[in-house]
């Protein structure tokens, strides 16, 4: 009887996977076809509409086929002028944002197992775990842990952009909060980033908190700080300094994020996670797709800021 119970119990989970794979699917599928209607509406070729659709179904795993999905990107950014810098392209990028989020996603129902969510954002890319929804975008039921890359079937949630520093005001989106082992999330507390701290207070740097222990992401720095120049976008009330304090809706340290966003290019799991969030919510993560925006907008709010955008190659505001 027990083994029957827990087929059964099976068998639900992986239709509720199933139901809200099909629930996304029509609310993706809806969002491609108002981005892509107004460049599409001449072509009207049976095959070239045959080949369009292969090529959104056909995904590369482990690392998501950045060529593929690199029109769905063009699309998305179309109304973006590159030559904006400053507040004035941190304006524009916060009113795309705003326009492309069609759907939250609560905090609370991001859950701590496998869930509807994090299972498109966060899953482990073994080819083995991966599955397809209808519309081919990947998930699993089995999810990798932000800062050391473990595959976990439960977790804790991480803000990212910490709570008590205003990160509850972006904490109902799925590109801010990240599935964390306990003893992960359990090491920073509300630090901002720093280089080289492991302070759960003043400052923190999860390469140097990790180092002797559970090991991290060598491109961690850079995926944190983009997801901190994310929220800046997501909520204009949020604000970046250079030096740390503990009032107001505040993170730190710029120049740190900055060095860091440039010395560590994007990753494969970053541009997953693009994927899947856009999949859930509608929009997607700039900095990820185009990092060289980090240095358009703050490149130039010190020498030290210059010095890794000149390094980068990015061009500064």
């Amino acid at each position: 009887m027990k083994s029957k119970k827990f087929f059964f119990i099976s068998l639900l989970s992986l239709a509720s996977v199933s139901l809200a794979g099909c629930v996304f699917d029509n609310i993706f599928k809806k969002n491609t076809d108002n981005n892509d209607s107004s460049q599409d509406t001449q072509e009207t070729d049976d095959s070239s509409q045959q080949q369009q659709q292969e090529e959104e179904v056909d995904i590369d795993i482990p690392a998501y086929d950045w060529q593929k999905d690199k029109t769905r990107i063009q699309n998305y950014y179309s109304s973006i002028d590159g030559n904006k810098t400053g507040t004035e392209l941190l304006s524009a990028l916060r009113s795309l944002n705003s326009t492309k989020k069609t759907y939250s996603i609560t905090y609370k129902s991001m859950g701590t197992s496998p869930s509807p969510y994090f299972m498109y954002t966060d899953f482990d890319p073994d080819p083995e775990k991966v599955r397809y929804t209808a519309n081919g975008i990947p998930y699993s039921t089995s999810i990798l842990s932000f800062y050391s890359g473990k595959s976990a079937t439960s977790f804790n949630k991480e803000h990212v952009w910490p709570d008590s520093r205003g990160g509850n005001k972006v904490e109902n989106d799925i590109l801010m909060p990240r599935p964390t082992i306990n003893a992960e999330n359990s090491a920073r507390g509300n630090s901002p980033f720093i280089t080289g701290m492991t302070d759960d207070k003043n400052g923190w740097d999860p390469v140097a908190a990790f180092a002797n222990s559970i090991g991290v992401y060598e491109s961690i720095r850079g995926e944190s700080a983009r997801i901190i120049f994310y929220c800046m976008v997501a909520n204009s009330s949020l604000v970046l300094n250079e030096t740390v304090s503990n009032q107001g809706n505040n993170m730190a340290s710029l120049n740190n994020l900055v060095e860091w966003a440039c010395e560590n290019p994007v990753n494969p799991r970053e541009r997953r996670r693009n994927v899947g969030a856009q999949y859930l919510q509608g929009n997607r993560n700039v900095f990820v797709d185009h990092p060289e925006y980090v240095c358009k907008i703050w490149g130039n709010s010190s020498s030290a800021t210059r010095s890794a955008c000149q390094k980068a190659n990015y061009a500064i505001n």
